[in-house]
Formats: C-alpha cells, structure tokens, sequence
C-alpha cells in the first residue's frame, strides 16, 4: 500500500522565519516582563534565540534580507557571529550593551562547539551566563592559535606521506646506516648523473620538520593533488555534478549546462545538471573567477559522456584548456592523441522537456557533512556489501540488497543507517554533525543509498566538511541538501530528494528549465585561452540531420545479394543482439530503423535464430516493430531489459547464449551485419560453411570476429597475396585487438569449461577489448577470421562520440585491472591509448599462436 504525505500550504521562507521570529520575540518579552523568573525564563528565550539563529543563518540571502527589514546589515562581523544582531533585535534597548555582548558570545560558543544538549542544561551546568562567557573569551582567544598549529600539522602529515610514498632510490646506499625516517642529503649533479654525496643523521625534530615544511611550501594540507593544473575548478564541478548526479537517473538524457553570469555585478559561471526525468538529484556548481572563453556565449552544453571523459582524463598527465575558434568551443588537452570535447549550444535541445533543481522552501536541521565521516561511511559500506554477498553465497535464498538508508533518531540527534538490513546495520555510517539539537525526520523519508553513496566517494576527494540541511518542497523533509562554499570560492549547490518505501517513489525538488537568452559580456576580459585549430570533427547537433528513410531502406536493399533461400547452420548457431534505445528521440529514431534493417538482413540472409535484449524499450515500440515480432518465426525471443549500461546488456546476451543448446554464438551489437558479394570471399555464408564441416576441425578456435574495414582493407588485399588460401580455407589468424559490434564465441558451458563474462562493474569504452582480455586471461584463443567483413549501417549515434579519448579512458582501466597479468599501456609514440599485449600474451600461453587453415567443404 503506498503511503501518503500530507501536503502544507506554501509560505515564502522569508515569511517562515518572520513569523518564527515573533515566538522569539514573545519569549525575550515573558523575560522582561516577568523579573520574579528571570533566570528561567531568559534561558528559554536564549533557546528561541538559538534554534532561529541557527537555522537561518545557514541561508545567507535570506538572512540578509530579514535583516534588512530591521534595517540592520549583514556585514563581516555579522557574518562571523550572527547573533550580535539576533540579540541586539530581540531584547529591548534598555539591557547594557555589554550583557547583550556577552549573551552573543556565549550564543557563539554553543554554535562553534555544536551543542548537543538543551541549551537550558548546557547554560545551567556551565556556571550560567558568566561561566559560559569566560569559557568563550577562552576558546575565541586561542582559536586562531589552534588553527595555525593545526595546519602545521597537517601540512607536516601532508609532505611527510607524499615524500614515503614517492621513493627515488631502490636499494639500499653504499656503506650508510640510518635510523628510519627523514634525514638531509646533498645531490651533486655532473655530465648528465646525479650523486647522492652526504647524509645528515644529526639533526633534531624540529630541524627536520623545518626543512619538511620548506618542502611543502605554501601548499595547503587539503589541497587536491590536480589543483595546480589549468582547469582544475572545471574539473573539480564537473567531477562533483557527474559522480553525485549520474546515479540517480541512468538510461535519461543527463546534460551540464555550463554558461557565464554576472552576480553582484562579478562575472562567474555556473554548471548545472540538467535532465529529462522528472524527478531526480541535481547539483550546480558556481566558479567564483569566470571562464573568460564562455563570455557572451549564452548558455551551452557540455554532454555527460564528455563530463565523463573529461574527468576520467583530467588525471593523467596531460594540460587541459579552453579552444575557441569560429566553429565551437571546446575542452582539449595537449596529449599526442588529442581528445577535444565540443560545447554545444543549448539550442541543440529545445524540443527535449528538459528539467533542472528547483528552488525549495524553508531549511531546518542544519548539519556538516565530515570529509572524515564520509571516508569512514563509504569503507564502512564497501565492507558492508563484500560481507553481505559472502552471506547470501551461502544461503539457498538470496536476501535483496538494500537500497535505501533510513533516519535512525534514538538519540539527541538523528542518524542515517539501516534498520533491518542484516550485516549493513552493524556498522555505522557517522557522516553527518548537526549544528544543534534537532527533532527527528519523518521516519517515512529515507534516501537513496546509492545517491549518498556517490555522494561520500565524490565528495569526500576534496578535503573539505560541507554544510548541509533538509528543506522542504511541496512537503515536508523533501530532500537531504549540500550548500558549500569551498576555501577558493567556488559553491557546490546538491539536492537528493528523499524516497519512500520499497517502490522508491522520490519527492518532487526539479521543475523545467528554461534556456536564457544569449547575455551582453558580462566584462570585457579577453580570452585567455589558446586559439585551437579547426576541431577535428565539427559539433555534432543532438537534433541531427533529416533523414530519408524510404530511400534508404530502398538503396540498402537494392545493393544486398540476398540469396534464394536463407544459408542454414544447421541450428549449430544463434545470435545474439543488445539493443539499447538512447531517450533523446531523433537518436531513437535512428537506431530504431537501423535495427529493424538488421532484423531483416540476419532474417532473409540465413536460418540462424536471433535473440535481442531490449534494453529501455517502451511496450509499445516492441509490438509496433514487425521485424521485432518476426524473430520468434526462426526461434528467437525477446528478453527485456531496464535502461543499463552496454557492460550488464552484453553479459545478458553471453549469459542467455551459455544457457542454449547452441554451439556457437554470435553476439553483436544492434546495427551490425556480415559484407556479402563477390569481394567479400564467404560473406554470410560463413557460418553454413562451418557447419558443413566436422565440429573437430575447430576445436582449436575459441572466440573470432570479422576484419573490421576501419583497421584493414577490406575489399580483397587482405587474401590478395594469397587469394588460393582464403578462397580454399576459412583462416584465423591470432590478432586480438577483437571489435565488439560482431564477434562469435565457444560455449564454453556446453562443453563443459568456464565461461567467460564481462566484470559488471566495468563502465567504461572498451568493453569489447575487455572480453578479449578477460578470455585471455582464461586461456582462451582470441582470433580473426579473414574469410568475413564486418558491415556497420551508418545513421544512428553512436554511444562514444570521443572514441580515442574514450579508449585511453577505458584501455587504463584496464590495464590496472589486469596488471598482475602482464597488461600493460603502451608506450609506442603516437599508440599510447593502446594496450600492449605481449607480456599478457607470454603469461597466459597464447604467445606462440599461429594462423590455423581449415579447408571449406566442398
């Protein structure tokens, strides 16, 4: 049964704070008024005081609004300590101003040191008023000493682990014995080489920590590790928006609008995620020093798969700036094999209904988010979940993993964890510090875990404690919120709407976005960035170009020799489609007729049976496709799938080919064909070919794909030099650079050994590479066959629209993820995107694989 939640009529927060102000108000004049019970009753006005101070002090604007209706300003001091002017504005004019200083000090107190208790207990068991006042002249005085020895520390701690962990000598030295730790040396440097002459071993602490501090500079011990790099704020909102965003609505158009404005008269910009769903987090994120190259540009887009590559590439070692010509502005860096990310104008997406955060109502229970708490939830729960699926390995029935995180309120102040959820619930998830006490959370809101989850990895990079809050929207405890301004400026806005229940129904915190009209320069700052060449491909529009379908489809089945009758396989054969629908609609529409073209090649062509998984498509759209409809007249089916990445959708395919009774399997993606005809040896027949031999002929052959034309010439020189081989024999040469749009694997199961999947937590470019490695790693030959072409129909978008920055991206990852097995990068000049195979290939026994002939019947 779903629950319901009461809706409460909407006031501007303004008015809210205006209308609690007056409770304040009526408590400072029950003190005034009442002398017989002043301690009493002065203590209950403080907390009025304290709880509204609080609170609105975290919301900045609002706050200088309600004072300017006193007619008071928000300066430096007020900001720094705001009850000097709450204090001042509730009681009357006739209390000294020295007791109205003390009483906003003591105020101050309780707000540095986060005060947990009633205000009332904490004043009481403080010695009162004059107790608590002493305390603050105490703590105030030495805070600025504190601060300077902390940061000390932490700038020691900072230098100290960098220079452990970045040894420049091997082995031990000649002759010298040392004490572990830090000691001074002299480098004498002479023709090109460089001695290491004297050791210093006499030296004291403090000696040693002054050369270590020397070391580290003006360096800050929270400093990111990239923040010395050009575009590091770029990097650093993109990463924010793209870690803490994407999870909440993967398979919806996910966008970052990105344009210049003026606030306060001072040129900034600002980031924000932008989607098509209708509910869903969002982030914006403001740069306080404007990117001059976006002035006067309106507002333009920059597209999540490109976030994604930015900040995936961003780490490596290669400078990024900004590259404005005549045609685009774009992000691009200096590599050798340069990836160039287009800013498209937001033009380009006017007929998409797109949505952004809204601007939500009053803000209470306000909280810091602990850069050490987060670090210590995010283990807590990877450690959680190793623990929770070693459990359910060795039950019968699997227990769901949880996807939600509850508010737990036993104590003075609330906490997120698990109520039911076995081993999760064991451990503590300490992230969260309220600023003061608060009441519980409407235990029916709850959040999703995976949205905090990429909250604590993201954001935790940064050093930093963030402030937070729950807000209200059309309901109340609508959404856990993040509104921080980093020590260089820079603001983070994020908002997580809560959810409800098993369903995970999420409250409404986005509303439509509006596109601006192009602004006047906002300064006339030049750009400071270098002109770029014309980009190597010009911007793409997402509207795409109006195709001619009719003409299409009628060209593309004039120029295919279909033959007679369908070639048979002998049933020895099944295929196996993913088909993924992207949500922008001319992009669906692409796919869509692509697909059905292919459906009807693989149809008239051969008697193979086709399966499809079909991944975010609608009911309607699988019944109104007839060539959809038409796969289960040779034996096929359509398995449906959520919107999910292209990693899970090709494990569902490998998984249900395992399943079959088939022997072989061809598994491609949902535009992909066999070249057929004269120049293309034995085309689509192939695989009729192959069953007409003896099984045995082939056992030697694990996995094969067909020559990719993009990385050989297709149309006979590959077999010209030896054109009676090729045209006698189906050859396989061991080449394992595999192209994922068509391969044909073993199965493996049938035979009885282990079969070969995807890692599932695999998300970027490369997957088919991946696949080779992976049945590499098992022992498994990985060969093309030079007898077919692979043939890929050319309207619809691709998925990676930077395939070179997308390889480099996705090619590292694995090599770190098979390091152990000799993978390595290569460092060829102009191929350092590309996996260098050798060492992998020494290890796993496949380095001495030769070309294997196997003669077509006859």
């Amino acid at each position: 049964m779903g629950k319901a939640v009461k809706k409460e009529p909407i006031l501007s927060v303004l008015d809210q704070y205006r209308n609690q102000f007056q409770t304040v108000i009526a408590a400072a004049n029950a003190f005034e008024n009442h002398d017989s019970q002043g301690q009493k009753l002065l203590y209950v006005a403080l907390e009025q005081v304290f709880a509204f101070g609080e609170e609105i002090r975290h919301d900045m604007p609002t706050f200088e609004k309600f004072l300017d209706d006193h007619d008071k300003t928000l300066n430096k001091v007020t900001k720094e300590n705001p009850y000097n002017a709450l204090v001042d504005l509730t009681f009357s004019k006739g209390s000294s101003k020295s007791w109205r200083s003390e009483i906003s000090n003591v105020l101050r107190l309780a707000s540095a040191t986060k005060v947990t208790e009633p205000l009332h207990k904490w004043l009481k068991d403080g010695d009162g008023i004059s107790g608590r006042y002493k305390e603050a002249k105490d703590y105030f005085a030495r805070t600025a000493t504190q601060k300077n020895q902390k940061l000390r520390s932490s700038r020691l701690d900072m230098i100290t682990a960098e220079l452990t962990q970045s040894r420049i000598v091997t082995s031990p030295l000649p002759g010298v014995t040392l004490a572990d730790g830090f000691h001074r040396s002299l480098l004498f440097s002479e023709g090109g080489q460089t001695f290491l002459v004297h050791v210093r071993d006499e030296d004291n602490q403090k000696t040693i920590d002054k050369y270590l501090l020397e070391v580290a500079g003006n360096r800050q011990p929270d400093d990111h590790p990239l923040a010395a790099r050009p575009l590091y704020p770029l990097f650093r909102a993109v990463d924010l928006i793209v870690g803490t965003c994407k999870p909440s609505n993967t398979g919806k158009l996910q966008l970052i609008a990105i344009w210049n404005e003026a606030t306060d008269n001072v040129p900034v910009t600002k980031l924000r995620f932008l989607s098509d769903a209708n509910r869903f987090t969002n982030a914006t994120v403001t740069l306080a020093h404007a990117l001059p190259e976006l002035e006067g540009k309106g507002q333009l887009v920059l597209e999540l798969s490109d976030a994604e590559t930015f900040r995936q590439l961003f780490q490596h070692d290669c400078q990024w700036h900004m590259s404005i010509d005549d045609q685009a502005i774009s992000i691009v860096d200096d590599a050798k094999s340069q990836a160039r990310l287009t800013l498209r104008p937001i033009a380009n997406y006017l007929d998409v209904k797109l949505r952004q955060g809204a601007k939500l109502g009053l803000r209470t229970r306000h909280f810091q988010a602990t850069c050490t708490g987060m670090k210590a939830s995010a283990s807590n729960l990877e450690m959680a979940a190793a623990l929770f699926d070693k459990a359910n390995r060795a039950q019968p029935a699997a227990n769901p993993t949880p996807k939600r995180l509850q508010w737990l309120s036993e104590g003075a102040t609330p906490e997120v964890g698990f109520a039911n959820a076995h081993i999760y619930s064991g451990l503590s998830y300490p992230f969260l510090e309220f600023t003061a006490p608060t009441m519980a959370i409407d235990p029916q809101m709850e959040l999703s875990l995976a949205d905090i989850a990429a909250l604590w990895k993201t954001a935790s990079a940064y050093g930093e404690d963030l402030a937070g809050y729950i807000a209200d929207s059309d309901v109340a405890d609508a959404a856990f919120c993040i509104d921080h301004t980093f020590h260089d400026g820079d603001r983070f806005e994020y908002i997580s709407p809560m959810v409800l229940g098993v369903s995970m129904a999420r409250t409404q915190v986005c509303e439509n976005f509006t596109a601006e009209p192009i602004p006047p320069p906002t300064s006339p700052t030049p750009s400071s960035g270098s002109k770029g060449t014309s980009p190597s491909n010009a911007p793409a529009s997402s509207k795409g170009k109006s195709h001619n379908y009719p003409g299409t489809l009628a060209n593309r089945r004039k120029n295919t020799a279909f033959p007679a009758q369908p070639y048979s396989s002998g049933k020895i054969f099944g295929a196996f489609i993913s088909s993924f629908l992207p949500d922008y609609p001319h992009h669906r529409t692409e796919r869509k007729f692509d697909f059905a073209w292919q459906l009807e090649w693989w149809r008239r062509m051969t008697d193979i049976p086709v399966h499809v998984v079909a991944s975010n498509w609608t009911d309607r759209e699988v019944t109104e496709m007839e060539e959809l409809q038409r796969v289960k007249e040779q034996g096929g089916r359509i398995i449906r799938e959520p919107a999910q990445g292209i990693t899970l959708n090709r494990n569902r395919c490998l998984t249900e080919f395992y399943a079959s009774d088939f022997d072989w399997g061809i598994v491609m993606d949902d535009d992909a064909a066999i070249s057929h005809g004269p120049l293309y040896n034995s085309g689509a027949a192939l695989f009729s070919e192959i069953a007409a031999n003896s099984p045995a002929d082939y056992d030697d052959i694990d996995i094969f794909y067909p020559i990719f034309p993009g990385k050989a010439n297709s149309q006979g020189p590959l077999w010209k030099p030896e054109p009676e081989l090729f045209e006698r024999n189906h050859v396989f040469d061991p080449e394992h650079d595999l192209k994922g749009s068509l391969f044909v694997v073993r199965n493996f199961r049938k035979f009885g050994n282990p079969t070969v999947l995807l890692p599932a937590d695999f998300d970027f470019h490369g997957e088919d590479t991946l696949f080779a490695i992976e049945a590499l790693k098992q022992g498994y030959s990985v060969r093309r066959c030079g007898n077919i072409v692979l043939q890929e129909f050319g309207i619809g978008a691709s998925h990676f629209p930077d395939r070179v920055a997308g390889m480099k991206i996705g090619n590292t990852r694995m090599a770190e993820m098979y390091a152990d097995q000799g993978l390595r990068m290569s460092t060829r000049k102009g191929s350092e995107h590309l996996l260098d195979r050798s060492e992998m290939l020494k290890r796993t026994g496949r380095a001495g694989d030769v070309r294997i002939a196997i003669a077509k019947p006859r």
